[in-house]
């Protein structure tokens, strides 16, 4: 058998790992066996332990390319340097991707199964939160965002978010996903930015920011 270099075990993990993704976010992972996850990684069970030593293993990955993927969110949202518009559509990304990497059922079975693990993605979401708080807190005090509660405001997004990434609430409502986000996100910089930084993102081209966001969920 060929020996795996491990940069790349590293991306192949990564890659396997991400296709299991949408089913776990919908169904968890107690119910399903090795046999199960190999088959959606297309993988045969001896292959896949190639990749991974166990169940928790694979877990372990998605937790992991979850809150990789908040940090880094989160460095460009606290990055001053760039402007509040650009910061704001940051955190409509990472809210989109938070509820497509994380489900509730997907959190509750890692709380019953993997504590350790667990913590360390509700950590890695209270960095999450006080990074967005203060975010839209400088913004209002900037004059730039109108101002309003900022709790509510990720209440909004956490609830509104998690069902438009819901395949079946999109296909109750005759919705396509893209259609959604940019609906979506039109409504909440309408509501967030005051109107004289509303009027400057009149050029703003929301289908390339939303069309980079399918892009990314499709790579999942």
């Amino acid at each position: 058998m060929r020996k795996i270099a491990p940069d790349e075990r590293r991306m192949m993990r990564e890659a396997y790992a991400k296709k299991v993704i949408h089913v776990i976010r919908i169904q968890g992972f107690l119910s399903l066996t090795i046999q199960d996850i190999a088959h959606m990684m297309s993988l045969s069970r001896a292959s896949l332990y190639n990749y991974f030593s166990s169940k928790e293993d694979i877990i372990m990955e998605l937790t992991n390319l979850c809150i990789d993927y908040i940090n880094e969110a989160d460095q460009t949202i606290s990055n001053e340097e760039l402007s509040y518009q650009l910061r704001f559509q940051k955190v409509f990304e990472q809210t989109v991707f938070s509820a497509a990497y994380a489900s509730d059922i997907y959190l509750t079975d890692l709380k019953r199964s993997c504590p350790h693990l667990y913590e360390k993605k509700m950590q890695s979401r209270k960095e999450q939160l006080s990074t967005i708080h203060t975010f839209y807190r400088n913004g209002m005090k900037a004059g730039v965002f109108n101002d309003l509660n900022t709790s509510i405001l990720i209440i909004q997004d956490e609830t509104v978010l998690g069902k438009l990434v819901n395949t079946s609430f999109l296909i109750e409502e005759e919705l396509s996903l893209k259609q959604a986000l940019f609906d979506y996100y039109v409504a909440k910089k309408t509501q967030v930015l005051k109107p004289e930084y509303l009027e400057n993102t009149k050029n703003e081209d929301v289908n390339a920011m939303v069309d980079c966001i399918l892009k990314k969920l499709a790579a999942i």
